[in-house]
Parts: structure tokens; sequence; C-alpha cells
């Protein structure tokens, strides 16, 4: 026992646990000394003293020794160790600490293995529990960390001793254990299906020798990229194929960056570069069937996001993207609209009611698809209403226009829902396909079918549980696709005035007066909705702003910044209508020369909005998901909670320089 209390007394280095006393007495010591030489009696009282504080400091050491001491013997009853010190010769290493991280006790075991001859006493348990504290340990029962080279498993446990709370930590080691599973981690099958995006749209201008030549030439630079890895190549047709390979070197295209991507996007065929774009979903899984339908559904993700990318789903269900640089060439065909809107038309037919919903804060967009919806409805019999807060919506002036031609009693507030569900209720969604953007996200939950209509980029968190998810991400806007869906019900729909306008006005909106993600039936759907009656004077009164509002976003525009070719503003002033001065202020930016983006931050409660907008150079729905956003390749949004302006600047600058690095790559 003596023994062992030497050994615990050793590794209780005064020096380590007391540096401040210890230094204090040594200067005390050396002064007492020089007075000696000049008051031998105030001298000797000094010493006096030092003896009464180092007395006393040793008196502090020996409580504290008994203290742990008594700490670790009611350790050991805990754990019903018969032999007095099992603990100090424990074949385990043990570690105590208090509440504030500071490492108060160790056996031999842990000398050994952790410390050699030196003491740590005193010092932070973060150092070996690769940087966890009590505030981590305390979570669970167990955790893992590394030291020295080596692998620990470590338990933990609480000892409450006279009053005071004492955590030991057991360090199992099991690096080969772990190893074994790093590697079998690694081993595991992944399934990439790779396919070649609207690859008839690129090529139907070549003859067809011409064609089989390039896609002999962009088949031959899959496979030669492919063959750099350990991997399995096969063809499955056409600008298709799937890829057998083990999660290590997934890993190793993903720090490549899938450069696969670039190289296809740089192809050339004689001096013309085609611009070709691939999108390939990656899944991983228990087995190999496992690993195919999450390698499908990642391949729909990358699609639904435009194309030109890789989607990376793993086990747990989490996506990581790769490239989507690209502006998305338009794949849609009038066979697909015509078979949703029959679809569509059965769905409504078989549902009492229909209640329509777009994202919250709606805008011309939301409105004007969700307008045109009702239209369909009112044209199969079943009543509609859309649901739209008339305090937070920023398509005021359409509201009062679909009032003003009588077609108001659609409009309801989220709160009046509850009096029009009922079992055979159905919910149409437009312009977003995200659960938490909806404007009452608690009616969704409540009905029993809904459908979505949406040309947004896919995110992860979409909705699944869709009867009939309508997704085009390369259509202009949610009014356009509706618009669609109206001329192909092959019923003759007759659609009022104010409804053609408040869809006219949506498609407006979102193509920026036709410029931006125009395609041709772009202008067929404003043709079609101009031969309904649509006014273009009374759509681009929809689009006015007050006095107060046009000053607001001048005033944004003239203090903007530049930075790395985006013009970034901030609404740093008190405005009623907030968001609609950073939308247009950010519209507005674009016009400046040289600006490939914009984006205008500003506040609301204790959140930090960012509006971003594009002419599709850079894709500002990528820097937004770096933010925790989303949107479109050319107008995004994303929040920031709990930042302040400055903060919000940084973050927003870090993720265009992200973007504009994978974007060189």
């Amino acid at each position: 026992m003596k023994n062992e209390r030497e050994k615990s007394r050793k590794s209780l280095n005064f020096f380590s646990v007391y540096p401040v006393t210890t230094i204090a007495a040594a200067l005390c010591t050396v002064m007492c000394a020089v007075m000696l030489f000049y008051n031998k009696i105030v001298a000797l009282a000094g010493f006096a003293v030092l003896l009464l504080i180092i007395a006393f400091a040793f008196c502090i050491k020996e409580v504290e020794f008994r203290r742990l001491q008594g700490s670790v013997k009611f350790l050991e009853k805990k754990l019903s160790a018969d032999e007095e010190g099992a603990l100090l010769n424990f074949p385990l290493p043990i570690l105590l600490f208090d509440s504030s991280d500071r490492m108060v006790w160790y056996n031999n075991l842990f000398r050994k293995n952790f410390l050699s001859e030196k003491s740590a006493h005193g010092l932070d348990i973060k150092q070996f529990t690769s940087g966890k504290g009590l505030s981590e340990i305390r979570n669970g029962t167990c955790f893992e960390c590394e030291y020295g080279g080596n692998y620990y498993t470590v338990f933990n446990s609480t000892t409450v001793y006279k009053k005071e709370t004492f955590y030991a930590l057991y360090f199992v080691e099991d690096t080969v254990l772990k190893q074994y599973r790093a590697k079998y981690i690694k081993s595991r099958p992944v399934i990439m299906l790779i396919s070649l995006d609207t690859v008839e749209e690129y090529l139907r201008d070549f003859r067809e020798s011409q064609q089989a030549e390039i896609m002999g030439g962009v088949e031959t630079i899959i496979e030669n990229w492919f063959a750099g890895y350990n991997c399995i190549v096969k063809k499955l047709g056409s600008g298709k194929f799937i890829v057998f390979a083990e999660k290590s070197e997934v890993d190793k295209m993903k720090t490549d960056k899938f450069s696969v991507l670039s190289v296809v996007r740089s192809y050339a065929y004689g001096e013309k570069t085609l611009g070709l774009t691939l999108s390939v979903g990656v899944g991983m899984g228990l087995d190999i069937p496992d690993c195919e339908a999450t390698a499908r559904q990642a391949l729909d993700m990358a699609l639904g996001r435009g194309g030109d990318q890789v989607a990376v789903k793993d086990e747990k269900g989490e996506y990581e993207f790769f490239g989507g640089v690209s502006k998305g060439v338009e794949r849609r065909t009038k066979v697909r609209t015509r078979i949703v809107a029959s679809a569509i038309g059965e769905i409504i037919r078989s549902s009492s009611n229909v209640l329509i919903m777009g994202h919250r804060f709606s805008d011309l967009d939301a409105l004007g698809s969700a307008a045109g919806v009702a239209m369909i409805c009112e044209a199969l019999e079943k009543e509609a209403k859309i649901v739209v807060s008339s305090k937070t919506t920023l398509a005021m002036p359409l509201v009062k226009h679909l009032h003003s031609n009588g077609l108001g009693d659609l409009l309801i507030e989220p709160h009046d829902c509850e009096n029009y569900l009922n079992d055979g209720t159905l919910l149409i969604i437009t312009d977003t396909h995200r659960k938490s953007f909806l404007e009452y996200p608690e009616l969704f939950d409540k009905v029993g079918k809904a459908v979505v209509i949406d040309h947004h980029r896919k995110t992860v968190d979409h909705i699944s549980k869709a009867v009939i998810f309508y997704h085009e991400p390369n259509a202009s806007s949610a009014s356009e696709m509706v618009t669609e869906l109206i001329e192909y019900m092959n019923m003759n729909i007759k659609i009022p005035q104010a409804c053609a306008e408040a869809l006219l006005s949506g498609i407006t909106l979102d193509t920026k007066n036709f410029v931006m993600n125009t395609g041709v039936r772009t202008f067929e759907a404003a043709a079609f909705l101009r031969s309904m009656g649509a006014d273009t004077v009374a759509v681009k009164q929809l689009f006015s702003n007050s006095m107060k509002t046009q000053k607001a976003k001048s005033e944004v525009v003239k203090n903007a910044a530049v930075y790395k070719n985006c013009a970034v503003g901030v609404v740093d002033f008190e405005s009623d209508d907030v968001r609609i001065v950073a939308s247009q202020a950010a519209d507005e930016l674009l016009n400046v020369s040289k600006v490939a983006a914009s984006f205008v931050l500003f506040k609301t409660d204790s959140t930090i909005n960012i509006s971003a907008r594009s002419y599709g150079e850079l894709n500002v729905q990528l820097v937004m998901e770096e933010l925790g956003g989303g949107g479109h390749q050319t107008m995004a949004a994303a929040q920031l909670d709990g930042v302040t302006f400055e903060q919000a600047l940084k973050k927003l600058s870090a993720a265009i320089d992200k973007v504009n690095e994978t974007s060189v790559k």
C-alpha cells in the first residue's frame, strides 16, 4: 500500500499541479536571500512567511490527495473490486477527471500506454480523447478515439464522492478490429448509373455516321476515365453505362471531383466543342439490389437538378453533389405533358374538392399558377380554393387584380383551410416541391393525397409522397407548366382574362421579361394566354412599385459592392416591402456590366435572408445550397439564422469562392 501511495504521490507532480505557486515560492526565496544583505530581520520574517505558505500549499496538496484516494476507493467499491488498489493495477487504462475536464488521477496502465514517464496530472483530457470533453462524453455510454496511432473504444462512468462528481474513462484498445472495420467499409459495393443528357438535342444536326463517331468518342472518354480506377464498366445502351466499384474507389473519384464531367463537357468534334453533359447516380447500400435502387434514386435526383452532375447517395440516405455548373437543356416532351394532364384530370375528378397552395411569401408565379389550376378544377366541376396569406404574399397586386375581376372568392387564408377539409380533399402544390417552404405546411399532413407541380431544381428534402410529382426543371415557370396542362386537357377550357393575365405575369416574372430560361414552349404558352385575352399592359401594371419602394431599391443598388464578378447588396434599413426591394434590387444589379450574379441580403426578425440572381454564367443554386438554401440555376435564395450581416457576408463570400473553384475544376 505504501508503494502504491508513493506512486500515486509521484503522479501528483507538485509543479504540474501548482505551477504558479512553485514559481512564486522560488522568486520569494531569491528575494529573501537578497534581503539578508540589507535587513536580516525583514529577510527572516519573509522566510517565515514563505515557510508558512509552503506548508499551507502542502496541506492543500495532502487534502486533495486524500480526496482523490477516497474517490478511487469509492469507485473500487462501486465496481465490486475485492482487492484494495485494484484500480491502480486494473488491466485497462483508467483516467479520472472532473467537471472542468481536468485530469485528476490515472492508473499504471494509462501511464504506461499514454504517458511513458511524464506526468499529465491537471492537464485537459481532450488531448487523449480526440478532442472530446465532458459535454460530448456525457451524451453516451461510450465513444471512439485515437491516440499515438492506436484506436480505442472508451467507456465512461460517473462517481459522486462527498458531493463532488468525478468521471472515469476506461480505454479498450481495439486497433486491429477498427482497421478491419475500415477495410470492410471501404470494400462495400457501389453501383453507378451513367446517362448522357439529351444527346439527341445535341446531335440532331449531324449525319448518322457523324453521330455514331461522336457517341463513340464520348463513350471512349467515359471508359478511359473509369479505367483509371479499380472498377467494372458495362454499357447498357447508347450513352448509358453501369459501373461496379468499391467505396474506396468512389472516395478517390470524389477527391477528383468526378472530373469526367468536365472532360465530357469539353469534348470537341472537329473544331466545335459540343458541350455534352453527363448525369451520374451513385448508390450505396447493404447489398447489390439495394445499391442499384439507391443509384436509380440518385440518378433521378441528378436529372431533377438539371443534369451535368453526380449525385452520391449513401447508406443513410444523405446526398452529396458534384458538378451542376452547366445550363440545363430543354428536354421536355409534349407527350409527357399530355399524359400528366390526363392523370391530373382523373385525380381531380375522383376528389370531393381541391385546395391549391404555393410557397410562403407567394410571388406572381406561385399565385398565377395556382389560379390556373383553379380554372382546371372549375372546368371539371370541382370546388377549388387557393390558400394564400394576404399578410405575407409578395403578389398583392395580383390578389387585388383577382378581386376586382370577380375571382376573389377563390382565395382563402391559411387559418380557414380546416373549413374545406374532408376525406376526399386533394391538395395541389405549385411552384415548390419542399414541404418546409409551403404556405401552410400543416395542411400537407392533413390531406390524404397531393399533387406537385414545380420547375425548381430538385432538392434532397423534396416531397416524396405525392400521388403525381410533375417536375420539369427546364420549364421557365410553374405558370408555363400549368398553361400547358390547360392547353392539353382536351376540354377546350375557357379561362377568364384575369386568370390568363395571372399566368402570364408568373411567366414574365420568372423569365425576367422573357430573357431567362426561355424556350420555344415558353413563347407558345404566352401566345396561348394572349389568345385567351391576356392584356400585356395589365400584366405590366402588376409589376409597378410605389415611389417609396423604388427609392429603396435604388438605395440598395447604389451601395452595392462587387466581389469576384458578383454584385452584393445589403438592405440595412427598415422597409415594409423589404422582400420586394431585395428581389428587385437583385434583378437590377444584373444590369451592371461584368456582373455574373447578384446577391442581396436583408433581415427579418433574427434571420438574414439572401436573394440571388444570375444570367446562368454562375449557378446561384449551388451557392445558395452551400448556405442551406436552394432554388434554380438563375434564381435562388437562402436563410441564415442567428448571424449578423458581417457574418452572413463572410459565409456568402466563402460559398462563392467554393462554387467558383468547383466550376474551374
